[in-house]
This record gives structure tokens, C-alpha cells and sequence, in this order.
């Protein structure tokens, strides 16, 4: 009898836990992020129907890989798209990082896009210990100001700035990159934002 009651106590206990465990799931993925970012990391218009978040990191295969979907998706949809680029350097990618600081200064002075497409397209020859010579190259060859593009790589502002966009994606719940969030609804990799990502923009753009 005791042995009954106890293995329904046991019972009673592990599904409470489970249940409170998945509670606390829950509440992680749909703790709020911020998805706004700095005017120049951001296409198409405030009012946009669809915005679409993307946490990205420089030294990523897989998100070099998605940059021709995403960029497949804008003539598309053209103005009813909202985009916002966020950073999320991965720890295990050592120079994401300086990529991210890079493409952030390259901002600052106009040229984030065309920066941000020259450390995917060149990723392979950059992403090493001659990362600082590679980067400070790209910025000479998009002719931004070198002095001001070095100083704002030492401004503390400018760590801050990835950092946010970080912690955003550690809100978020992101664990892969890239990770798309389009009206909210999540979408990792190129696969997903080329197969099922277009559904849902097309579904959302007749609500």
C-alpha cells in the first residue's frame, strides 16, 4: 500500500516538475527583444506590413549561405518589407566579433552594406589571425576615413552596440545563426527562410 502511494506521490511530483519546467520555457522564448537597430543596418520602410529581424554572425557559413535567399526576397516584396540586421557573434567563432565591430564603424560613415557583403563574399580569406589587416583593408578599399573608422572601433559605444543585439538574440532565445524572425514567427537557417518563410510573408500580407 505504501509502495502504491508513494510511486503516485513520485508521479504527482515529476509531472508538476515537468509542468513548471516547461512554464519556464515558455517564458524564456517569448521574453520581449528589442528589434530595433541603427538606421543604416535596417531597408524598407518603418510602416512595412512585414519585418523581418535577422541575428547574424560574420564568420558564419550558414548565414553567407542564406544572403541570396534574403536577397531574393526584397525585389519581391519590395516596399511591404521591413528589414532589420542585428549582430550575434558566436563565442566559438573567434573574429565574428571584429566583423561585427568593422561592419558597425563602416556604418557610421555609410558603407554597412557594402561592407557587411564584402565580409561574406571574402569570409574565407579574413576569418584567421590576419583578421585586423583584412578589415582594415576593406575599409580603405570602400575609401571610408581611416582615422575616424579606427577610432570608432575603439569607442566604447561600439562594443555596446553589438552587445545589445547580442543580449537581444540571448532573449530571443536564438541558439543557430542565422535566425529570422518575421512578425515574430521564428525561422533558422536558409532553408527555412526559402521554403517557409515566403508562405508566412504571404500569408501575413493578407491579414
Amino acid at each position: 500500500m505504501k509502495t502504491r502511494f508513494s510511486r503516485r506521490l513520485f508521479g504527482a511530483a515529476l509531472v508538476a516538475l515537468l509542468t513548471a519546467a516547461c512554464a519556464f520555457l515558455a517564458r524564456r522564448e517569448k521574453k520581449p527583444f528589442s528589434v530595433s537597430a541603427p538606421d543604416f543596418r535596417t531597408r524598407g520602410p518603418v510602416g512595412a506590413p512585414v519585418l523581418i529581424v535577422e541575428f547574424s554572425d560574420f564568420q558564419c557559413p550558414a548565414c553567407r549561405a542564406a544572403e541570396p535567399v534574403l536577397q531574393r526576397l526584397f525585389p519581391v516584396y519590395q516596399d511591404k518589407i521591413r528589414f532589420v540586421f542585428k549582430d550575434f557573434p558566436l563565442p566559438m567563432h573567434h573574429w565574428a566579433r571584429a566583423g561585427a565591430l568593422a561592419a558597425e564603424c563602416a556604418g557610421r560613415q555609410g558603407k554597412f552594406w557594402p561592407y557587411h557583403d564584402i565580409l561574406y563574399d571574402r569570409q574565407d580569406a579574413w576569418t584567421n589571425d590576419k583578421a585586423a589587416t583584412f578589415l582594415a583593408g576593406y575599409a580603405r578599399e570602400l575609401k571610408l576615413d581611416e582615422p575616424e573608422w579606427n577610432a570608432c572601433l575603439a569607442d566604447p559605444t561600439t562594443a555596446s552596440a553589438v552587445d545589445a543585439d547580442a543580449r537581444d538574440a540571448q532573449n530571443a532565445w536564438v541558439r543557430a545563426t542565422p535566425t529570422f524572425f518575421v512578425n515574430g514567427r521564428r525561422f533558422v537557417g536558409a532553408r527555412e527562410l526559402a521554403e517557409l518563410a515566403p508562405l508566412f510573408i504571404d500569408q501575413e500580407l493578407k491579414k
